[in-house]
Formats: structure tokens, sequence, C-alpha cells
């Protein structure tokens, strides 16, 4: 496959994904996908914490993956068309949530970078750089020999 054909595959898709997406796309059960994101085994990273805590993949990620390039690699941040501050309706459409869930999440401290412009109507802003670094998935520990784990 080369680099156009997973690009092509993968067009009509948002830049983060679902894990039901990713799933779909992988031809692979849910759970699996859940397990490779865990011990990661895939890119991945958790918006939120407990139950609505879903998993999210950066689409440029798993097109790495279907190509057979080194899925951690070094990529240009995600949110570059933001400025500094997002609004919660911004970081619901990125994130894949609804706004309620995303303004819910922010005021149980489970999205970083969140903070109240106003008391009376809570609005929510996002300050970009904790969400940039919440979707920036660890790079897996390497083994003695330098090869990342299996």
């Amino acid at each position: 496959m080369t680099d156009r054909d997973a690009s092509d595959l993968l067009a009509g898709y948002p830049e983060v994904l679902t894990g039901a997406e990713v799933a779909e796309i992988l031809r692979i059960d849910p759970r699996t996908l859940a397990a490779l994101a865990q011990s990661r085994q895939l890119p991945a990273f958790r918006a939120g914490t407990g139950v609505k805590a879903g998993w999210r993949f950066d689409k440029r990620r798993i097109v790495a993956v279907i190509e057979g390039r080194d899925p951690w690699e070094e990529l240009p941040p995600l949110l570059e068309q933001f400025g500094p501050v997002l609004t919660a309706q911004e970081v619901a459409t990125f994130l894949r949530y609804e706004r309620a869930t995303v303004a819910q999440m922010a005021s149980a401290g489970a999205l970083p970078g969140a903070f109240k412009i106003s008391t009376a109507r809570a609005q929510w802003r996002f300050n970009k750089h904790p969400l940039l670094e919440l979707m920036e998935p660890p790079r897996p520990e390497a083994t003695p020999d330098g090869a990342p784990p299996e």
C-alpha cells in the first residue's frame, strides 16, 4: 500500500478517531484495540477519566500503522489551526464528544487546561498546550537491545 492509498482510505475521517472507528478500519475487535492502546502497542490517548474516558487516535499515526511506518514518529502537533485558547465546542468537535460532555469533564477536572470565563454561565475555555500534552501518546519504553517492546 502506498502513502497515498492509506491516506485516501482515511480521507473521510476527522483528525482524531474514536476507538470504534479504528477497530473498524483495522478490522479488529474493539477489546483487542483497547488492549493494544493500553499496552502502548498502538499510539492512543484517553480523553477524560473514568467510564466516559474513551480511547482516541491521531489519524496520521493510524495511517503510519497501515503503511508499516513507525507510528511513534515525530509529527507536527494537532490543533495547529487553533489559537492558544479553545472553546468547549472546539474541544468537543476535535475530541469527538458532545459539548455537554466536555463541560462535565472540565467541571470534574478530567480535561487538562480547562478554565471558566464566566461564573454566571459556565463558559469553559481550554489552554491548548495541556491538551496537546494529553494528545501526544507516550512512546513505549525500549528494551535493552533498543527495540520497542513487543
